[in-house]
């Protein structure tokens, strides 16, 4: 397989994989916020950690507020959701009275247990969201703090997230050695090339 590259049907069989685990993260995030909250997977894309800066999906070109966590289990990496700023303090805002940091921490989690529940769905094995913590940085510079090596995949995905009445936009970051990421591939039945 060649790690710069992946097919159209590896793309989307990982569009299906971010658009489960948003919709996971959407029952988790009502039960948070107390409110409706959709999710939308809007672009998705793949490619090598060292590439991000230049090549990656991203939330902003600036700071970033993220919450960023490691995976454990049946696929070892970590996951990351980040937002512009001032989307994040909506966002926060938009739930419960509690404090913004605190209650952006808490929806960014949930929707990350969302997308690590679609990974133990996929795999067929347990898979944890561990450590998510919140960070504000430049999504490469977060991103190259998990200390992952360069040839790490990072499948991206942008979301569009509504709740109440404001649409906000993220992504959220999935970083992979390149052997875990074939067998993602391969359980989300998309052919390896």
């Amino acid at each position: 397989m060649n790690r710069g590259s992946y097919s159209t049907e590896q793309m989307i069989a990982l569009h299906g994989f971010f658009a489960e685990g948003a919709a996971v993260g959407e029952a988790l995030l009502a039960d948070l916020s107390g409110c409706a909250t959709e999710v939308e997977v809007v672009e998705v894309r793949c490619g090598l950690l060292d590439e991000f800066g230049d090549r990656g999906l991203r939330a902003g070109d600036d700071l970033v507020a993220a919450v960023l966590g490691r995976v454990e289990g049946g696929l070892p990496g970590s996951l990351c959701l980040a937002l512009e700023p001032e989307d994040a303090l909506v966002w926060a805002r938009s739930g419960t009275p509690a404090d913004p940091l605190d209650a952006f921490l808490d929806l960014g989690r949930g929707l990350l247990e969302g997308v690590a529940t679609a990974l133990t769905e996929a795999l067929r094995t347990a898979t944890a969201l561990q450590e998510a913590r919140l960070q504000e940085d430049s999504e490469p510079c977060l991103l190259a703090g998990t200390h992952a090596p360069a040839d790490t995949l990072v499948a991206s995905a942008r979301l569009r997230i509504a709740v109440r009445d404001e649409t906000l936009g993220a992504a959220v970051h999935l970083l992979v050695e390149p052997k875990y990421f074939g067998r993602l591939l391969a359980s989300l039945s998309a052919p390896i090339h």
